[in-house]
């Protein structure tokens, strides 16, 4: 709950600069969070994969996908699986539902839909919202992009300025770092990481300034866990 207050307030600092950018620009721009799915499942949340395919959880995979932060748009179409059907073999791989009990990651995917999704509508339709999330996945590649940098899930703790210069070097601006306590509520540990790209599945550079949603403990230090 303290995380998010503060995601709040800082987005909220965000935008006498937000509104500088014109509205094309805004309209153009979609938040894509990356966890890495193995702060959760050593954490006391704890982690299950799905009933259906089978993702890797040593590598990022998608949180959520949305415009703006904006959420919850009304009217809009119902989800229907059949039209991400060519899709899903991806979705299963790189969004998929680690929640418990375990279940089918079309749960998760219609959650997203009705919650961001929609949002999308009218000018883009549902395979739309789901191919870009994949395809600037793809297109990121973030644990590479880390790992180029030095930066590697092997349970070091790396400072907050290492991982922002290396997605800045990497043309992609400033971003956003969030971070849960480690399982005896110590230490931030990398939760997810939120980049930017467009309805087509470009990756793009975000506009704003980069937030560090994590505790200041530790010499402002996060642990990637292996």
């Amino acid at each position: 709950m303290k995380l998010f207050l503060c995601f709040l307030l800082l987005t909220a600092l965000s935008l006498p600069f937000l509104s500088s950018i014109s509205a094309v620009t805004l309209d153009d721009t979609f938040y894509i969070s990356l966890k890495w799915p193995k702060s959760q499942c050593q954490s006391k949340e704890g982690c299950c994969l799905p009933k259906k395919g089978n993702p890797s959880l040593n590598d990022f995979v998608i949180n959520e996908f949305q415009r703006d932060f904006v959420s919850y748009c009304p009217n809009g179409t119902k989800f229907q699986p059949s039209k991400i059907a060519d899709l899903v073999p991806s979705l299963q791989k790189y969004w998929p539902s680690l929640s418990c009990p375990s279940r089918d990651s079309k749960k998760l995917w219609m959650e997203e839909w009705y919650k961001f999704g929609t949002c999308v509508e009218p000018e883009h339709n549902q395979h739309d919202y789901f191919a870009a999330a994949v395809g600037a996945f793809k297109q990121i590649n973030l644990l590479k992009l880390l790992s180029d940098a030095g930066i590697k899930p092997n349970g070091t703790y790396y400072p907050g300025d290492a991982i922002n210069n290396a997605i800045e070097k990497a043309g992609l601006g400033e971003i956003t770092v969030t971070c849960r306590e480690d399982e005896k509520g110590l230490n931030a540990v990398l939760d997810y990481i939120t980049l930017c790209a467009n309805i087509k599945g470009k990756k793009i550079k975000c506009p704003g300034s980069s937030f560090w949603i994590c505790d200041g403990k530790n010499g402002n230090k996060v642990k990637f866990p292996a």
